[in-house]
């Protein structure tokens, strides 16, 4: 086997390693005992793990298929197999075991499943499918009402929780009964979720130890990437495939775990020294891509975490710009700042904009193009979710899986067929008779009589739709198999109708990317059962989406971020309550952080944090307090523009900043020469004019971030806008507030903060309350519960509440 390094040589393995700085070269040649490669942002850990890949390959004389590496995307899985072919160009490409953790369990079911009663054709259901076989079994219930139970029962498997398994900490008693149901119809049925590729894998390891001995055997090296996104049960599945003289190489960084709202825990890749004893832990902290002022402001918020591996980025990259902070009056204000910044250089390709939630792109989708910028959402629904596309992929996955009882339920009368809901109850009622085949339940019913009329001729002709495209599948046919089905189904004709009464749809167009997706794969069953695994395990293949020339500005939430990198970043929306969010403990709130670090760490050359004064939210202006990130960067590493906000008792105040009118001159070329609307807009290092740089502890640094600012403003029950109190004895009470708050010499500490039950609260989020419980949790931190005169009730965690204490 001949050998080409990436960047040409002659063939030698240690070519392999040319290039590499003295961590990663480390990382690279360890293989002597468990390994945890701390890979900070933009610090070459692809190149790591594809060099390792090809290290074992060309040095260790390791065969490419006993070579495991699992990502989490399968565009990052092909990525890093392209790169590894061009460092072992001979390697057949087929040999490689390159996937995310969803696609192994895929194939490894594909392998093994039938032991727990699958077949190699099952379907993997998504999220609708779920919903859609739980409301089967549950028909008195509305989609909405089962909802979040399925999502409780997603959840609960990501956790390796299984169905029967003992829920007694679970409040709701209905939780543990629907996921036997579901659980068991889903088994009946012969399919699985999206869950069940990790958990009915361990299941079968678990149940067949000499199954488990032959993985073990087979894969010599197993590397993980992107471990900190990896979830419990995943953390299982690992463990059951690490034998003991397995190479094991995960790579992560703890720093950027920002999906715990998926499922994700952080905990696997902290505890990971503990679970495999005598683990190396080698830190690749060199940053290729941003520039030094950039890391410094993102390692400053980091560093305020304490559930991490303590690790620092540097770079040889220059210091560059510093960061820029700027105040603005509202949203509108600050989508049309980031237009007038935008539009000095043009520069679309290279420039994203961030934000938390998506209700925030709204008004850059609307102010953008308006200045002539180009915009584009990224994120937004994508091809497999759209309906018709949906509907196509229930029908081959019905003709492929007779049993598919939720595709049969979604298409056997779309369009419609005369099949009723009485009609429907009696075929799947008649199919427990057939095992579940719908084919045979069908053709029985048929047979029979028991449908009759217009129902009767539209199921035959279903029926014998089926017959003629599996015809045509088997002699190798792909597309003349699925154009069958899109066409004698009545689906293409129902969707050109729509197509007709709407000129902006192209739900016919779509059908017709499906049809010819499918001539991409191998011919016959096996092709297109591949492809529906591609689909269901990789969406973002599908369509044409991405095929453009890119020449716009991205909109982006900060959790679709990972993996990408402009040399222009925006960071919007910097205020307490929407980055971060309301936050229920600390857990939250350094997920939060690693989201806002994660966020700054995209940014190459040119970062920019905005914070407004108020927010249109729901509808209602609210009144905003700047991000306790912002207190968190120390002085010196910010350029700010504009006022930052304080409260007065009977309005809004806001501080100065110093300055008025142009760009900062430190953004040459991009920002200079541009005015701001509203004024206002003057330039100063963040900390100096009394700002950022008060000293005192970090503590108390973090008090300060949470209290109001020279004064307390109250929203009037009946209105969004600000104005009085609705109650004026809440003015003199908070006056006095105010007074105490000026003549106080320190802030108060943190855990000095303390409610008791009774003490009546002001929040300028939700009016008045009453502090209904006070207890500690485990870590000593106090919870309280508080009831509003709206009826409200909240739950705070005491150190982080913003809730003034009325009668002190």
């Amino acid at each position: 086997m001949s050998f080409l390094p990436e960047n040409g040589g002659s063939g030698s393995p240690d070519e392999l390693l040319a290039g590499l700085n003295e961590p990663q070269r480390e990382a690279v040649l360890e293989n002597s005992a468990p390994l945890l490669v701390l890979a900070g942002a933009g610090s070459g850990k692809t190149r790591v793990i594809t060099t390792k890949i090809a290290w074992c390959i060309r040095a260790l004389g390791i065969a490419p298929w006993k070579i495991l590496a699992v990502t989490f995307t399968n565009k990052a899985a092909g990525e890093m197999r392209d790169r590894v072919l061009a460092m072992v160009p001979d390697a057949n490409p087929q040999d490689f075991m390159i996937r995310t953790f969803h696609s192994f369990g895929a194939w490894f079911l594909r392998r093994h499943g039938e032991l727990l009663g699958l077949n190699s054709g099952f379907t993997i259901y998504d999220d609708e499918d779920s919903l859609s076989l739980l409301a089967s079994a549950y028909p008195e219930f509305k989609k909405k009402e089962l909802s979040p139970y399925m999502k409780k029962i997603a959840a609960a498997k990501d956790r390796g929780i299984t169905a029967g398994a003992s829920l007694g900490f679970v409040k709701d008693k209905r939780l543990p009964e629907m996921f036997d149901a579901y659980q068991r119809r889903l088994h009946a049925i012969g399919n699985v979720d999206f869950a069940d590729l990790i958990g009915r894998s361990i299941e079968l390891l678990d149940a067949h130890p000499d199954i488990a001995d032959k993985m073990r055997n087979r894969f010599r090296v197993i590397l993980v990437d992107e471990y900190q996104d990896s979830n419990p049960a995943q953390f299982e599945l690992l463990a059951r495939l690490v034998g003991s003289d397995t190479i094991l190489c995960v790579v992560g960084d703890d720093d950027q775990s920002i999906y715990r709202f998926r499922g994700a825990e952080i905990k696997n890749i902290l505890s990971f020294p503990e679970k495999y004893p005598g683990t190396r832990i080698i830190k690749l902290e060199q940053n290729y891509r941003s520039t030094g002022n950039i890391l410094a402001v993102a390692g400053a918020v980091i560093s305020h975490n304490t559930s991490r591996h303590e690790k620092t980025l540097w770079t040889d990259n220059p210091n560059g710009q510093k960061p820029l902070l700027t105040y603005v009056d509202d949203d509108k204000a600050e989508a049309r700042l980031i237009g007038q910044m935008i539009s000095q250089d043009k520069n679309y390709r290279e420039t994203a904009i961030l934000y938390r939630t998506n209700a925030q792109s709204m008004n850059f989708e609307l102010v953008l193009p308006r200045m002539g910028i180009p915009v584009k959402v990224i994120g937004s629904l994508r091809f497999y979710e759209r309906e018709e596309v949906k509907d196509g992929l229930a029908l081959v996955s019905l003709a492929l899986n007779h049993r598919d009882e939720v595709s049969f339920r979604r298409m056997a009368n779309k369009p419609t067929r005369g099949l009723g809901a009485s009609g429907m109850d009696k075929l799947l009622e008649l199919a427990t008779k057939h095992d579940g085949d719908l084919f045979q339940t069908m053709d029985d019913a048929l047979e029979s009589g028991l449908l009759s009329g217009k129902a009767a001729q539209g199921i035959t002709a279903f029926r014998h739709m089926f017959d003629e495209a599996l015809a045509l599948l088997d002699s190798g046919d792909n597309v003349g198999f699925a154009s069958v089905l899109v066409e004698k189904s009545g689906l293409l004709a129902y969707y050109r109708q729509m197509d007709e009464k709407n000129e902006t749809e192209t739900k016919e167009g779509n059908l017709g990317a499906l049809i010819n997706m499918f001539a991409e794969y191998e011919k016959g069953r096996e092709g297109i059962i591949a492809c529906l695994e591609n689909i269901s395990l990789d969406p973002t293949t599908l369509g044409v989406e991405g095929k453009d020339d890119g020449n716009y500005v991205k909109l982006i939430t900060m959790h679709n971020t990972k993996g990408l990198e402009f040399d222009r970043v925006f960071v919007t929306g910097l205020e307490d309550g929407l980055f971060p969010g309301k936050m229920d403990d600390e857990d939250d709130m350094e997920e939060e952080r690693r989201l806002f670090y994660v966020a700054v760490t995209r940014a190459r050359e040119t970062l920019v944090l905005t914070s407004a004064r108020r927010r249109m939210i729901w509808g209602r202006v609210s009144y905003q307090l700047q991000s306790p990130f912002i207190d968190e960067i120390p002085s010196g590493l910010l350029t700010v523009r504009g006022n930052r906000p304080g409260r007065g008792v009977y309005g809004w105040t806001s501080g100065s900043a110093g300055g008025s009118g142009s760009f900062p001159g430190s953004f040459p070329g991009v920002f200079s020469g541009a005015s701001a609307r509203g004024g206002g807009y003057g330039e100063r290092t963040y900390g100096e004019n009394g700002y950022g740089n008060r000293g005192g502890s970090l503590d108390e640094k973090r008090a300060r971030s949470r209290r109001y600012g020279d004064g307390t403003y109250v929203r009037r029950k009946d209105s969004g806008t600000s104005g009085v109190f609705s109650d004026p004895s809440l003015a003199v009470a908070m006056a006095a507030r105010v007074e105490k708050k000026k003549a106080e010499a320190e802030p108060v500490q943190d855990n000095e903060k303390r409610y008791d039950v009774g003490q009546r609260v002001l929040s300028h989020d939700y009016g008045m309350g009453e502090v209904v419980k006070a207890e500690d949790d485990r870590t000593g931190r106090q919870v309280i519960d508080v009831v509003f005169e709206t009826g409200r009730k909240a739950r705070f965690i005491s150190r982080f509440a913003v809730l003034d204490k009325i009668g002190e």
